[in-house]
């Protein structure tokens, strides 16, 4: 077809050519027409296929017919021939108008399938519109069929808690009335047990339900009767208690019959007593414990209630029962067991046996009470424990009534006191042994209390009046050989007194601590006393009251040193009197430093010495008794002459060191004059001649003439080597203690040594060389020598 069309255009251009104009103007319409969609329709129709647009058979084979009529006409044309344009564009609008018609048939074709779609979707539209307006009154229906079922199920809950509530309030009154109800049930079952005897267990139970209705009746008195009510559970709950009483007592009552019983079985079998299997048997607590197996939980569920004051009542009627049921078991064997002990031993072993055997039967009892009253004070076991300790205070005591010895009470109250209440009683058996605890008090309260008799009445015999004999008034003490064979002597005494015993131990160690740096053998018998008699009881009796008996006794013995040193200076003389009273009095003071107490006391007197001259008035009528007014004798001895109080401290310790001081300064003073006699009153004179201001010199006078002054000397040189050494020596064999002689002897020769040098400064002031060669005073070196030889 292209080259028919390129064989009509060379044809045209050969047979009418064109002008110069009309080919720009052809070229002009050109341009437009190249921009125009000019397919061959055998493209078009696959293009159109090509894009999916719909197209029927019908418009398929009309639209191939066109397209075959169009090359029909194209294929014609090549052999035609145009003689003008206008043909031209004729035969050119036909081929425009054909291939117009072939490119718009299939749209026109799609447009017509448009509108029969549409007419399709608009019947659906419009079904879909009824569907939703079913849909819509379905809904509607279903809101009144769900709005319907609400309110039902509304009325129904409604109706169901109603029910509820309703079933609430009947359980509530039915509650409320078995508290009221329940007054009959448990009478009778409380009836029932009383013609036959219930098991624990009912009698747990039936005291839970009085005790329920009793407190919710007292809560709730607003309710009609219940009052009275309340009245009848109170009277049924007496009822209740009684009968719990009634079973536990008997239970225990009859636990103690078969325990007796069981008791009397070896004596009658084998002729002997109970005892003799001991008390630690399980007869008498196995047996008990098995024969009342379901005490237990009642005993539980009374102490579960003791906050009520009925059932601590009945708890303590409880024990008290149980007391006495275990004291008359155990009361027989217990006093067997030590009326054995006290035939055959003395009172110490026998407190330590006793004291062992009940200690033991204590932790037992303990062991029982617990298994019975587990929440229970241990205390309250003092009702089983002290009868039974009471029987060994009854053996022990005569024994103290009969005892005057203060070392053997001081043993009794160590038992007591160290062995058995500080060595038994702490720790985890403290509790355990609480109950017995009192009695053992009770008993060393009265062994102090006889020990503190025994030591007044020891403080006045063999101290306050003791009755020295001549040879404790005897100053001369034994030779070196005499006091070696007394020391191994007390040796011996003192290894025989270790194997004695316990209580001989334990006073021997006192003894020896209180003794240790001073020979008691060597000492005035009161003051041994005294020391043996501290040394014993310290320790064994309270401070304060040791205090009080030690200040007496340091008081009287001081004074017993004084009476006996003053019958010493009737006898030996006043030098002697004195070293006998330092030497006592310091021995008992460096022993009193061993003992931590005051011997001390605060006394308060009543001073009517004042009221002397009140009395005499009015004996004499000078006070009226009948005056008005402030003179009346009655307001005067109210007023002004009322009895004045004084206080005043006493303090035995600080008189014995007073005591010993003034001694001392006697003894030095006594020595210094028995030496230096001369020189001091030959000093005094001299004093006393130049106080008197006399121009004459001392030497032209008579008692200082230079033969008097020799001889004053040479009777203190004689003195020297005479009488002082003498007394030195007998002092360094009283006071065994090089210090005490050192310190008594300072003072002494420092007097001597003082008196010399003013004798020497007056020669060298007074008299002459020729003198002072003629006076045969001794040198300070020489002086000095001597007297530490004497040291």
């Amino acid at each position: 077809m292209a080259s028919s069309t390129a064989n009509v255009a060379q044809t045209w251009e050969s047979s009418a050519p064109l002008s110069s104009r009309q080919q720009s103007v052809l070229d002009l319409l050109s341009q437009p027409c190249a921009r125009f969609p000019f397919d061959a329709p055998a493209n078009a129709s696959g293009g159109a296929r090509h894009r999916g647009e719909p197209a029927t058979s019908q418009g398929g084979h009309d639209g191939n017919e066109a397209s075959a009529s169009l090359e029909r006409k194209v294929s014609a044309s090549e052999n035609q021939v145009f003689t003008s344009s206008e043909e031209f564009y004729k035969w050119f609008a036909e081929v425009e108008a054909m291939y117009l018609s072939v490119s718009e048939s299939k749209f026109l074709e799609y447009a017509e399938d448009l509108k029969g779609h549409s007419a399709s979707l608009e019947a659906i539209i419009g079904q879909c519109d009824d569907a939703l307006a079913q849909y819509d009154n379905l809904k509607l229906q279903q809101l009144n069929v769900r709005s319907k079922t609400q309110s039902v199920q509304a009325q129904c809950e409604r109706l169901s808690r109603e029910r509820e509530q309703l079933e609430e309030f009947a359980n509530a009154v039915k509650s409320k009335l078995e508290f009221f109800d329940e007054l009959k049930r448990i009478g009778d079952q409380m009836g029932a047990q009383q013609h036959h005897q219930g098991s624990a267990e009912d009698y747990v139970d039936s005291l839970g339900k009085i005790d329920d209705c009793v407190a919710y009746l007292s809560s709730n008195t607003q309710y009609l009767d219940a009052g009275s009510y309340l009245a009848k559970y109170r009277v049924l709950q007496n009822k209740a208690l009684a009968s719990v009483k009634q079973f536990v007592c008997s239970s225990f009552a009859r636990a103690t019959e078969e325990v007796q019983a069981a008791q009397s079985k070896p004596s009658a079998e084998n002729d002997t007593s109970s005892s003799a299997t001991g008390i630690e048997t399980a007869l008498l607590y196995v047996k008990f414990k098995a024969a009342v197996p379901d005490l237990r939980r009642v005993i539980g569920a009374i102490q579960g209630r003791l906050n009520r004051q009925d059932y601590s009542r009945l708890m303590h009627d409880l024990q008290g029962f149980y007391g006495e049921r275990r004291v008359e078991i155990l009361s027989e064997a217990v006093e067997e067991h030590l009326v054995g002990y006290q035939s055959s031993n003395e009172l110490p072993m026998l407190l330590r046996l006793g004291c062992a055997y009940l200690i033991q039967v204590t932790q037992m009892e303990y062991q029982l009470f617990r298994y019975f009253f587990p929440q229970s004070d241990p205390q309250v076991l003092q009702v089983v424990v002290t009868p039974l300790c009471t029987i060994l205070y009854e053996i022990v005591r005569p024994y103290f009534i009969a005892m005057y010895d203060v070392s053997g009470l001081c043993a009794i109250v160590s038992i007591l006191k160290c062995e058995i209440l500080e060595g038994q009683f702490r720790g985890e058996r403290a509790e355990q042994l609480q109950a017995m605890r009192p009695v053992v008090e009770e008993i060393l309260a009265d062994a102090q209390e006889r020990l503190v008799y025994s030591m007044q009445h020891y403080i006045r015999d063999e101290i306050a009046y003791y009755a020295p004999t001549a040879e404790d008034l005897c100053l001369e003490p034994p030779p070196p050989e005499e006091k070696k064979e007394e020391e191994e002597k007390k040796g011996g005494d003192g290894k025989a007194t270790t194997s004695s015993g316990a209580a001989g131990e334990n006073g021997g160690a006192e003894q020896a601590k209180a003794t240790g740096s001073a020979d008691l053998a060597n000492l005035y018998p009161a003051v041994q006393n005294t020391l043996v008699c501290l040394s014993k009881t310290y320790g064994c009796l309270e401070l304060e009251t040791f205090g009080g008996l030690a200040q007496e006794c340091v008081q009287y013995c001081t004074e017993a040193c004084i009476v006996a040193s003053q019958e010493i200076a009737k006898s030996a003389g006043l030098l002697d009197s004195q070293l006998f009273l330092i030497k006592n009095l310091l021995a008992l003071r460096e022993q009193l430093s061993l003992f931590n107490v005051d011997f001390g006391s605060d006394e308060t007197e009543l001073d009517f010495s004042h009221m002397r001259d009140h009395m005499r008035r009015i004996l004499r009528g000078e006070s009226s008794l009948f005056a008005l007014g402030s003179s009346n004798a009655v307001f005067q001895l109210l007023g002004s002459a009322r009895p004045r109080v004084s206080r005043m401290r006493l303090d035995s310790k600080k008189e014995l060191e007073k005591r010993l001081k003034t001694s001392c300064e006697s003894y030095i003073m006594g020595v210094t004059k028995l030496t230096v006699e001369p020189m001091l009153s030959f000093i005094t004179k001299v004093t006393a001649t130049r106080v008197a201001s006399t121009k004459k010199p001392l030497k032209d006078h008579a008692f200082a003439t230079p033969s008097k002054l020799v001889e004053i000397v040479s009777g203190v040189n004689a003195s020297l080597e005479g009488p002082l050494q003498e007394t030195i020596g007998r002092m360094g064999r009283y006071l065994d203690s090089p210090t005490t002689n050192a310190v008594l002897f300072k003072p002494i020769k420092s007097n001597i040594a003082e008196a010399h040098g003013q004798i020497a400064r007056l020669l060298e002031t007074e008299y002459d060389q020729e003198t002072i060669e003629m006076v045969p005073l001794m040198p300070p070196p020489k002086l000095m020598a001597i007297l530490d030889g004497l040291a």
